[in-house]
């Protein structure tokens, strides 16, 4: 327990000092930066909607080894691995909770959606985090573009336009291993990029018997970008990435306390995915120009136990874009058809989608955005003996918001968007424990086709961008009917709505140029989600917190470059909250305090760069509670890694 008060007070100490800032002024600029998520091209600081934009150099900066360790330790989204499986992590932004959040946010890469039609997170694994350019996060917004899922706002993946040419590998504990190739090539007709990814650990926990969690995964790109005429641009490009990944399962209380490195169980997933992009852009004239693309995935999923699913998604998105001096407006068209097939059925997910988009400047100071987007949703279900079923959804959303810009640094804005998520294949079913043959059995049954969530987001912030400073502050409030969720109560288990549900807070992001060497930055947001009225356990959950929801976020960061040396502290919190099935807020168990700090140092010398990186300096214990003694661990002791990358 002192050694763990110990680090308590390290941890508060770095905390300090990460805020401590002079008023020194600084050569180095920030400047506002362009938001293509939302299809329109907007300058951040004119937006009529919260957004969160990383650059590649911020990105790099950080020195993260995935995706997901970006996410969760530089932006306001919260990540932690899915019952153990770091390859497939959840995800939750705005309070939907760390269990069904991640259904609750469209994840896109260049505008192809990786939302699965079942209770699958979204794969960021397979996307190299050397391959993007840009992440941009909007908050509360983006459902007339993105439609279903968007409910708590969009994360969209910008990949390189020209990958840079250069080969990377690095080494770590946990037999943790990387290397990554890298080639582009461009001239004035045709950009051609090629890459390869390699990552692979040895494992953190293991067995009683020695057996330990492992992991390999392998990403392979080829994209070709042709532009025949100035007016018109082809593309084409194809992924293939392969995972295979062991990992452990939960913990008592007393068993992640003793040694959280230990495991009961261990599970082997594969995993194998391919994925086609064909798209083309046409400028008619400067005014008027269509965007169409075309995307088709095929993957596998195969567990141990021999649960296998096979998917088959294709997506298909066209724009008719008008751009004029004093408005912009965005038409556009949407398909999306998915089929999974197991060994017992095959079942369907068609979405279609129209929606109309527009910016309209009312004078130089203020515009106006409007947005309103209509989908239909069907779904069959087809078991390999017995009735097939159907059923069909038609949703729509909106959105209107207003900038004014107070003068040439800052700006206000107000949004309101109405957002849905149709329920995914699996919420269909429920399952029930039998006593039958001596032993308890699950037993899998049709749960009925259940109601789509509708969401309303209301949103107000303020946004002031200088030469050495940019500030956001953003309020906002969520009112949700039928929020989806799943309910596990003694030997009842499915999904179902709760009736009627709201969340509130306030997000603040601030970075700031101390001097030509030196920044800081600070992410932070307090989130209060409740449960007004739900008809399950009689009224049991009204006005309960939503489970799995931290009231405090925040992400800290302290950055020196002198020379040709940069170094990157940083450090992530999250308050604690209700394990992630506590509906009732009774569990006797709570989700404990996560907080990790990381340090990085980078020295360039010519074309090489050398880097290493500690993760969760002061040894912290992590983990994820799902109830009393059903809990993860994650991130729960001191990692590093050091490496080269040689240039060309």
């Amino acid at each position: 327990m002192e050694n763990k008060k110990l680090v308590t007070k390290k941890t508060l100490s770095v905390v300090a000092s990460l805020l401590i800032a002079t008023n020194l002024y600084s050569s180095q600029e920030l400047s506002a930066i362009t938001v293509t998520s939302s299809l329109i091209k907007t300058n951040e600081k004119d937006s009529t909607y919260t957004t969160e934009i990383y650059t590649k150099r911020d990105i790099e900066k950080s020195k993260s080894r995935d995706l997901y360790d970006f996410l969760n330790s530089q932006t306001s989204v919260i990540v932690s691995p899915s019952y153990g499986n770091t390859f497939s992590q959840k995800i939750d932004l705005r309070g939907y909770g760390i269990g069904d959040g991640y259904q609750n946010v469209a994840i896109s890469v260049n505008g192809r959606r990786l939302n699965n039609i079942d209770m699958v997170t979204q794969l960021l694994s397979s996307i190299p985090i050397e391959s993007i350019e840009k992440i941009e996060i909007i908050k509360g917004s983006g459902s007339v573009q993105y439609g279903d899922g968007a409910n708590s706002g969009v994360i969209n993946i910008i990949t390189n336009g020209k990958n840079e040419n250069y080969i990377k590998s690095y080494y770590g504990s946990n037999g943790t291993k990387n290397g990554t190739v890298s080639l582009g090539y461009s001239n004035d007709k045709v950009i051609l990029n090629a890459s390869i990814d390699r990552t692979s650990t040895s494992g953190t926990r293991s067995l009683a018997s020695g057996n330990k969690d492992k992991n390999y995964n392998l990403n392979k790109n080829i994209n070709i970008i042709y532009f025949p005429t100035d007016d018109l641009e082809l593309r084409v490009g194809r992924t293939f990435s392969n995972m295979n990944t062991i990992y452990g399962g939960d913990l008592t209380l007393l068993e992640y306390k003793l040694n959280p490195n230990h495991s009961n169980k261990l599970t082997e997933q594969y995993f194998r995915s391919y994925v086609t992009d064909v798209g083309a852009t046409y400028e008619i004239n400067k005014n008027y120009s269509i965007d169409l693309n075309y995307n088709k995935e095929k993957k596998l999923s195969a567990y141990s136990t021999g649960f296998r699913s096979n998917y088959e998604y294709k997506s298909y998105n066209s724009t008719f874009n008008i751009k004029q001096d004093d408005f912009n407006v965005v038409i556009g068209v949407d398909a999306f058809k998915a089929n999974r097939n197991s060994s017992s059925d095959k079942t369907t997910k068609n979405n279609k989608a129209a929606f109309v988009s527009a910016e309209y400047y009312l004078s130089k100071d203020l515009t106006l955005s409007a947005g309103v987007r209509k989908e239909k949703v069907e779904y069959i279900y087809a078991p390999n003996t017995g009735t097939s079923l159907s059923d069909e959804l038609t949703l729509e959303s909106h959105d209107i918001g207003l900038n004014y810009k107070l003068n040439e640094n800052s700006s206000i804005f107000a949004n309101y968007n109405r957002a849905y998520q149709a329920p995914d294949i699996d919420r269909f079913f429920a399952s029930t424990w039998v006593f039958s043959g001596g032993a308890w059995n699950s037993t899998t049954n049709f749960n009925g086709f259940i109601e789509p969530a509708k969401v309303r987001n209301f949103n107000i912030g303020y946004t002031n961008i200088q030469k050495n400073n940019k500030l956001k502050v953003t309020l906002f409030r969520t009112n949700l009917r039928n929020e989806i969720y799943y309910y596990n109560v003694g030997f009842t288990n499915r999904n179902t709505n709760i009736d009627k549900s709201h969340k509130y807070g306030v997000e603040i992001f601030d970075k700031y140029l101390i001097n030509d060497n030196l920044y800081t930055s600070f992410n932070y947001s307090y989130i209060v989600a409740k449960i007004d009225h739900e008809n399950e356990s009689n009224g049991a959950y009204n006005g309960k917190y939503l489970p799995g929801v931290s009231k405090h976020n925040a992400t800290i960061n302290l950055g020196y470059n002198y020379d040709k040396f940069t170094t990157v502290l940083s450090h992530s919190f999250r308050s604690g909250a209700h394990a992630a099935n506590d509906f009732q807020n009774n569990f006797f168990q709570k989700q404990e305090v996560y907080n990790s700090t990381n340090l990085s140092l980078t020295y360039n010398y010519k074309n090489l760069e050398f880097f290493a990186k500690i993760e969760n300096l002061f040894n912290e214990d992590n983990a994820l509670w799902i109830r009393d003694d059903a809990i993860y661990p994650n991130n729960f002791e001191r990692s590093y890694y050091a490496g080269m990358k040689i240039k060309f």
